[in-house]
């Protein structure tokens, strides 16, 4: 039996719609309607052709003809459907849909065939939410009926595997149909430490390995058993403020300013890192797409930080930790307990004490326990959205539309709203662009949100490992053109 292994850094998630985090083993059991291309455009996936209306306004997706969900149930377009309703209104907290889908009016199925989706105004970027994984197609009424065991005893998609074994450290797939080249199995592990990870693919126990730091890259350079993929990650790891703490200041932007001014970002990439990644002062990932190089030109500047702070009444204590008015600027912060983001909260943590600021960490486990903390609105938190399409990302996680969740700093800015509205009814690239840095201005000027580094993605794998192809922008590489050769 043919079976492709691959080492995976966190717990993983259940395969389900509902589970706190998207791990790499859903893109091989969901599907989606469309996928991004290699050009970074639309390209077919569940539907095989989609026309949008001249005032465009609606778009007609037509679904392939061999669709069928892996308990054997059909996947025709009332399925889809059904998929695309719960994914639309059930994935936040009460009443509040999916952001994605602001733009979209209503939505149906004319035959047994075709979507059809009806929006409010043209928005080109609708794709976005076709292929996205958070409208993976699933089987809802095999959900429905399983409730929390779904995705965890079983599952049922329509992609080129199904989930044979779900445990937190072990996903074990099993292959749908009969193929010359896809392996009958993929087996994903969950290996926490990087150097675990290497010493898996290096004893031929995993043929490819994620998220191997910068001593894995270096021993594996002139392996010439291995290929390796280093590119930006779609991401950005933040300092987020509760706005709503005004005792410690975090409702003035000074405040943030002088936060900001206090990080040496590039020490936090070269120490944290390893150099793998990119100091970011503004919120999109620098080098993809909508990324305004002019929003990242901050400095490290902590003398500045200090006289600021003080030209807002924070003065020193007796152990140098500032106070105003009785209130120490002395806080706590929840951080994934994850040895990255540790060692980039004890930098930040010794850049802000020289600037007279205490912060101690509240370790929560990712994914599920973090979202909690966070979600009870702690003082400061560390945290890194990891999103395809980060403009639509940020819509969800700093519009006030969204608050509070995912808006865990309960931040809000008329200008910014405004600016992401431009964005979604803007009809071109000029259009998108000019929004979008309007955006990363506005963003960096209002916001107790602190951003700090864009983390690379790496990868590598064995050389008779071919058809593993990562993208940048896209969460995890497909798996639907992975192959083995001899060992």
């Amino acid at each position: 039996m043919t079976a492709y292994r691959e080492a995976f850094e966190y717990a993983f998630s259940p395969l389900s719609p509902d589970a706190p985090h998207v791990d790499p083993p859903a893109v091989a059991v969901y599907q989606t309607l469309l996928v991004r291309g290699p050009d970074g455009g639309p390209a077919p996936a569940m539907a095989s052709e989609w026309t949008i209306s001249d005032d465009g306004l609606t778009w007609l997706l037509r679904l392939r003809d061999d669709l069928a969900f892996h308990a054997g149930g059909p996947a025709t377009s009332r399925e889809v459907l059904a998929t695309l309703q719960r994914l639309r209104e059930h994935c936040l907290p009460g009443d509040r849909q999916l952001w994605y889908w602001d733009p979209v009016r209503d939505l149906d199925a004319p035959d047994e065939r075709t979507i059809r989706l009806r929006l409010h105004y043209p928005h080109p970027r609708l794709f976005t939410l076709l292929w996205g994984t958070h409208t993976a197609i699933h089987d809802e009424a095999m959900r429905s009926a399983l409730g929390d065991d779904f995705g965890r005893v079983t599952a049922s998609g329509t992609g080129p595997y199904r989930m044979a074994s779900w445990a937190a450290d072990r996903i074990r797939l099993e292959r749908v149909a009969a193929s010359d080249h896809l392996p009958e199995e993929l087996v994903f592990s969950h290996l926490a430490s990087a150097s675990d990870r290497l010493d898996a693919l290096l004893a031929d126990e995993v043929d490819c390995a994620h998220a191997l730091d910068a001593a894995g890259l270096a021993a594996l350079h002139d392996d010439p058993r291995f290929i390796m993929c280093r590119q930006r990650q779609p991401s950005n790891m933040y300092l987020s403020l509760d706005w709503a703490r005004d005792d410690l200041g975090f409702d003035d932007v000074r405040t943030r300013q002088a936060i900001s001014l206090a990080i040496d970002r590039d020490r936090l990439v070269q120490v944290a890192l390893g150099g793998l990644g990119a100091v970011a002062y503004g919120p999109l990932p620098p080098g993809l797409p909508f990324h305004d190089p002019a929003v990242d030109r901050g400095r490290h500047d902590p003398a500045q930080a200090r006289a600021l702070l003080a030209s807002l009444g924070w003065q020193p204590g007796a152990d140098a930790v500032l106070e105003r008015g009785g209130i120490r600027l002395d806080f706590e912060c929840v951080v994934p307990d994850d040895p990255v983001f540790a060692r980039v909260f004890e930098l930040v943590a010794q850049d802000l004490a020289q600037a007279g600021i205490r912060i101690t960490s509240l370790p929560a486990r990712p994914f599920a326990d973090f979202y909690a903390a966070v979600g009870r609105h702690p003082a400061a938190a560390i945290s890194k959205w990891l999103w395809p399409d980060p403009v639509e990302a940020l819509i969800g996680f700093t519009s006030t539309s969204t608050a509070p969740f995912p808006n865990w700093q309960r931040a809000s800015s008329p200008d910014l709203d405004a600016a992401f509205d431009a964005f979604l009814r803007a009809t071109d690239a000029v259009g998108h662009q000019a929004a979008a840095s309007a955006i990363q201005r506005i963003f960096v000027r209002d916001l107790p949100y602190v951003p700090l580094l864009t983390p690379d993605d790496t990868w590598a794998w064995n050389r008779r490992v071919s058809g593993f192809r990562p993208r940048p922008g896209d969460l995890y590489p497909p798996y639907d053109a992975v192959s083995l050769g001899p060992m």
